[in-house]
């Protein structure tokens, strides 16, 4: 029996389905305060249990999340003498017991990792575990695709057969230094690894590839092994021509936006080409591709563009917005940001400022803070100042304010919560259109 503390957390959630698909029995705790991840624990038959020590057995395996060391449960488990493991240290035992292909980078994991997944489920039965709560397993496989967070560098505790590196940015200023701070990390990683993927447009990431190291680079430079040039998009997809080592294979188009989009198609490619071997195959895929959770995730009310997305970071709150721009030139974008960590919104609160100014106008939402944060030294006001066309919502009015704009794009914005007023505000406007 697997006992998961905090089981909806993300990772916690999709390990979780992945050993109930092995056929282990799996249970868990959390707070009752709903997320999405339950959806898929559900579909699973996982029990959620509010915390209780009482919940704990001696003959328990239990996978603590990082959130809840030392909880009521966390001690009971090891007064009991339970086997324990925290998350990341499960998936280092994972790693090293499956031909693993770990994706790692400071933005794009997530879509980067679903698509790896999505590729190769169409010859393979895979495991995998996935940042937005996907997670299955099959014992007919011997392969294992995951993401790899840096946060902590808690990476350091896996030792992948491949290593995916998307790119490398500034995060985390809660953990890391610096810039060197964060390359030191993924260098480390590199060494744990037998083969690299990585981004040979990124200089922070091609000055940590060791030249002897097994290795392939992807990016828009004719340099690289695989790249991609003649980018352009319609209203439904982005196309790109894939050329490996200078030789011309074939056009690729895959359902979704922005530069980003080419580099993280381009990593799957790199990574899966000569498992799959067949490029059709691969073709198909992608151009069917279906995004994960909370990733440019949209519905169309009759004539809003409403989305959800989890960009948290400047550079992907622009990456995002770009996109949108691209996908609808002439539509408004509205965005409903609510910044994740204090920490994160000081140390990166100019570049906050120069990202979110490509929306047409700015509602935020009080700072998110993490569990692991405890003063409140800034406030979402001070952003508020700093940025034209905004102004402060904390409360339900945005369900009156957002459906004053027509014929635009309504974005909510975040890693927090905000999703849970996504969700709100849909359900309001499908009421008022089924009653209008």
């Amino acid at each position: 029996m697997f006992y998961f503390i905090g089981i909806k957390g993300a990772g916690m959630s999709s390990l979780a389905c992945l050993l109930k698909d092995y056929g282990y029995e799996v249970i868990g705790s959390d707070v009752e305060e709903y997320f999405f991840t339950e959806d898929n624990l559900a579909k699973h038959d996982i029990p959620i249990l509010p915390f209780n020590k009482d919940n704990i057995k001696a003959n328990y395996t239990v996978i603590v999340g990082n959130a809840f060391f030392n909880n009521e449960e966390h001690v009971r488990a090891q007064e009991l003498g339970c086997e324990i493991y925290t998350y990341n240290e499960y998936l280092g035992l994972l790693s090293r017991k499956f031909n693993s292909i770990a994706i790692s980078g400071t933005h794009g994991k997530t879509t980067t990792t679903n698509l790896i997944k999505q590729i190769l489920e169409s010859k393979e039965k895979i495991n995998y575990l996935i940042g937005d709560g996907q997670g299955g397993g099959s014992k007919e496989s011997n392969y294992f695709v995951f993401e790899a967070c840096e946060y902590r560098r808690h990476f350091l505790k896996y030792y992948p057969n491949t290593l995916v590196i998307t790119n490398i940015d500034y995060d985390h200023p809660d953990y890391f230094v610096n810039i060197e701070d964060v390359q030191d990390a993924f260098g480390k990683l590199v060494a744990h690894s037998k083969k690299v993927v990585y981004n040979g447009d990124d200089e922070l990431v091609k000055v940590i590839i060791p030249k002897d190291k097994l290795s392939i680079s992807f990016g828009l430079q004719a340099d690289n092994d695989f790249y991609a040039d003649n980018i352009s998009n319609d209203q439904r997809y982005t196309y790109f021509d894939l050329y490996i080592k200078n030789k011309y294979i074939s056009q690729i188009k895959v359902p979704l936006f922005g530069t980003h989009v080419v580099y993280n198609s381009l990593a799957a490619l790199a990574a899966t080409y000569d498992i799959i071997n067949d490029i059709d195959i691969i073709k198909e895929v992608l151009k069917n591709f279906v995004n994960s959770k909370r990733r440019f995730e949209e519905l169309i009310i009759n004539n809003q563009v409403i989305i959800s997305d989890y960009a948290h970071h400047p550079t992907e709150i622009k990456a995002t917005l770009e996109s949108i721009h691209l996908k609808y030139p002439f539509k408004k974008v509205i965005v409903y940001f609510q910044p994740h960590t204090y920490s994160r919104t000081i140390k990166l609160f100019d570049k906050f400022c120069e990202s979110l100014s490509l929306a047409d106008k700015v509602y935020l939402r009080e700072i998110f803070s993490s569990a692991r944060e405890h003063d409140a030294t800034i406030s979402i006001n001070d952003l508020a100042k700093a940025i034209n066309k905004s102004e402060v919502i904390n409360d339900d009015s945005y369900l009156e304010e957002f459906p004053k704009y027509h014929n635009a794009v309504i974005v909510f914005m975040g890693a927090g919560d905000i999703d849970k007023l996504y969700s709100k505000y849909i359900e309001k406007i499908q009421k008022k259109d089924n009653f209008s």
